[in-house]
């Protein structure tokens, strides 16, 4: 597809009134703003969802990202016991796997950990439980409950770069620093948009759980 091609394609879905997000799923995983800090940052509280995910063993962020989700799109397309087709949701997740379930609830990790693996995710459909999803075919691919979570969330536009993720992540840390919020673990990234919305318009978050605060 050609720069005007996906330029004509991005103008028609905001002639439409769509959102950019809208243009990647129909479904994205549903959360509370409990309030917003000066430098953007949100932080949300997120209910409990389900994952089906993958850990991926390849040298760069981007190799990982385009195996996982080939792997991922495989089981919601059909690839898995009894054929089902599974709907499309957003984000699509991606973290550096640290040899530990990460507790992703709208997520793409900026580094690498020392282990050299990514984790990539998508995020099921409000309607399915872990015991509903049919079993994926791949046994490369895993499904996963994921606990209601505290999560500080900084939305940027752009290409969703490794670099971006990076930048946007020391950006977060330090605004939690300085608004003396807890954080835990290392941050991770969500993308929200087909890979041909203009990246102007595309949404990317860089996201980091936080301690759990009194109900």
């Amino acid at each position: 597809m050609t720069i005007w091609q996906t330029a004509a394609v991005a103008i028609f879905i905001l002639t439409l009134g769509a959102q950019p997000e809208e243009a990647m799923a129909t479904e994205q995983v549903p959360y509370t703003v409990e309030r917003t800090l000066e430098s953007g940052v949100e932080i949300r509280r997120y209910g409990a969802t389900v994952v089906a995910e993958t850990v991926i063993e390849v040298a760069t962020y981007r190799e990982a990202g385009n195996e996982g989700f080939r792997r991922l799109a495989g089981y919601i397309f059909g690839g898995n016991q009894g054929d089902q087709k599974i709907a499309m949701t957003a984000p699509v997740a991606v973290a550096a796997d640290e040899g530990q379930k990460i507790a992703m609830t709208a997520p793409v990790a900026a580094e690498r950990d020392s282990g050299g693996g990514w984790r990539i995710a998508f995020f099921m459909p409000s309607e399915f439980t872990l015991e509903s999803l049919p079993k994926p075919n791949d046994a490369r691919v895993t499904l996963r409950a994921v606990p209601g979570r505290r999560v500080a969330a900084l939305r940027f536009s752009g290409r969703g770069t490794s670099e971006q993720f990076a930048e946007h992540s020391v950006e977060l840390n330090q605004a939690l620093a300085d608004a003396a919020i807890e954080s835990v673990g290392a941050p991770w990234t969500a993308r929200y948009n087909a890979p041909w919305v203009l990246p102007l318009l595309r949404r990317n978050e860089a996201m980091i759980e936080l301690a759990a605060s009194p109900e």
